[in-house]
C-alpha cells in the first residue's frame, strides 16, 4: 500500500460510484416504504434489491482496489484523526452488514434476489423465519447506522474543506 497525497483514480471511482449506488439503495427503500402494497412498491424492491447485490459486489472491490493502490494519510489533528478512523470503520461495517443482512433476510424469508433482471439468486425452499428476523433486526440497525455515518461523513468532508481549508475534497475530486 502507497500512502500519495492524493486519492489513486481507482479509488476514486470506487467512492463515486458506492456513494451514488448507496444513496440510491437508501432513497429507493425509504420511498417504497412509504407506499402501500402495490406492483409499484414490489418494483422499488426490485431495484433496492438489484443496488444491494451491486454493492455486496463494490465493497469486496473496493476493499482490493484500496489494498492495492493505498489512501492518503488523514489531514487535521489526532483527534480528528481518530475519529475520522472511527468514522471510516463504522462506514465499512456499515457497508459490509447492509448487503450482507439484506441478501440473508431475501433468502430466509423465501425470496429471491434479483440483479438487474440478469439472472437471480432464489430464496430458501422453506422459510427460516428466526434467521430472517435476525437478519431483518441487523439491516434496520445497520441502516440507520449507515444514514448516520454518511451524514457524518459529509460533514466532516465539508468541514474540512471550508473550515479548516486544508483540501479534503481536493485530494478526493481534483481542483
Amino acid at each position: 500500500m502507497t500512502q500519495t497525497d492524493k486519492f489513486h483514480p481507482a479509488v476514486k471511482a470506487m467512492h463515486g460510484l458506492m456513494a451514488v449506488a448507496i444513496i440510491a439503495a437508501i432513497a429507493i427503500i425509504l420511498y417504497a416504504d412509504q407506499m402501500p402494497r402495490s406492483p409499484e412498491k414490489f418494483e422499488l424492491y426490485f431495484w433496492h434489491k438489484s443496488l444491494g447485490l451491486l454493492l455486496a459486489g463494490l465493497i469486496i472491490a473496493r476493499f482490493i482496489v484500496v489494498k492495492k493502490f493505498g489512501k492518503p494519510a488523514p489531514l487535521g489533528s489526532e483527534m480528528q484523526k481518530t475519529m475520522a478512523q472511527w468514522g471510516h470503520h463504522l462506514l465499512y461495517l456499515a457497508m459490509v452488514l447492509m448487503p450482507l443482512s439484506g441478501l440473508t433476510m431475501s433468502y430466509s424469508g423465501g425470496h429471491s434476489i434479483p440483479f438487474f433482471g440478469l439472472f437471480e439468486i432464489p430464496g430458501a425452499a422453506e422459510k427460516l423465519e428466526t434467521l430472517g428476523g435476525i437478519a431483518h433486526q441487523v439491516h434496520e440497525i445497520a441502516g440507520n447506522l449507515l444514514i448516520i455515518a454518511i451524514v457524518l461523513h459529509i460533514l466532516a468532508a465539508l468541514h474540512h474543506q471550508f473550515f479548516l481549508k486544508d483540501g479534503t475534497l481536493s485530494r478526493m475530486f481534483g481542483r
